[in-house]
């Protein structure tokens, strides 16, 4: 999407509310003619000027695991906002990015908490894993860890009370995906806690009790600030 062409559309639509009949005509003309030859629906003309979107690391190169999806998505839940999952090549390096959009600064926010919370993760699997008896294979302690991760994301979910939209704001982030990744589909995680064995339950267990001691809100604060801090409004 040509942003230059968006912006010339939306001035063009707040010209066509002018008390001048003659201007408010000739502006609304000129917005349907940049709409049809570029193929920009109205609505999603409407949806760009409330949707605001926020680019942030997965934190891997790779595909994201399963327990950085339900991360994301729980964060969705909790600010109303959706995301979407993009693999970016910057100098020979591929890295995978999360964009979380919706109204104002829901995605900002959103962002910033995925980030706290993702750290949290990290820190918490990384020192579970340190405790795994080092003779075991790669392929076990990346399992536990996994399991560890989801359980932790789990408990910490409990905490939050989804936020919910309206009719309006779920419109607008449909048409503005639509527009803006007509092609994208769902992202698929790697999954890699298959072929889970009995003692592996052990880690989901530790993941779970370590995840109720997260503070959910304490980090949300923290993002709120954030975000004010880097222009946002919480």
């Amino acid at each position: 999407m040509n942003e230059k062409i968006l912006e010339k559309i939306k001035k063009c639509l707040r010209l066509a509310k002018s008390s001048n009949e003659n201007e408010a005509a000739a502006a609304m003309r000129q917005a349907q003619k940049l709409m049809r030859l570029h193929g920009i629906e109205h609505g999603y003309v409407v949806a760009a000027e409330g949707v605001e979107a926020h680019n942030v690391s997965a934190g891997s190169n790779k595909k994201p695991s399963a327990h950085v999806g339900m991360l994301a998505h729980m964060v969705c839940r909790a600010f109303g906002v959706d995301v979407i999952w993009s693999t970016t090549q910057l100098f020979g390096q591929r890295e995978s990015r999360l964009e979380f959009y919706g109204m104002d600064s829901a995605p900002e926010v959103a962002g910033y908490a995925f980030e706290v919370l993702l750290r949290k993760l990290k820190r918490d699997r990384t020192r579970y894993m340190a405790t795994l008896n080092k003779r075991l294979k790669r392929t076990t302690k990346t399992r536990r860890g996994d399991l560890y991760a989801q359980a932790w994301v789990q408990a910490v979910e409990k905490q939050i009370t989804a936020y919910e939209r309206s009719e309006e704001e779920k419109a607008a982030a449909q048409v503005y995906r639509k527009q803006r990744w007509p092609e994208a589909g769902e992202t698929a995680c790697r999954d890699n806690t298959k072929g889970t064995r009995r003692h592996d339950y052990d880690a989901a267990r530790q993941g779970y009790r370590d995840g109720e001691k997260v503070d959910f809100h304490r980090g949300v604060n923290g993002s709120r600030q954030a975000a004010l801090e880097h222009g946002g409004q919480a």
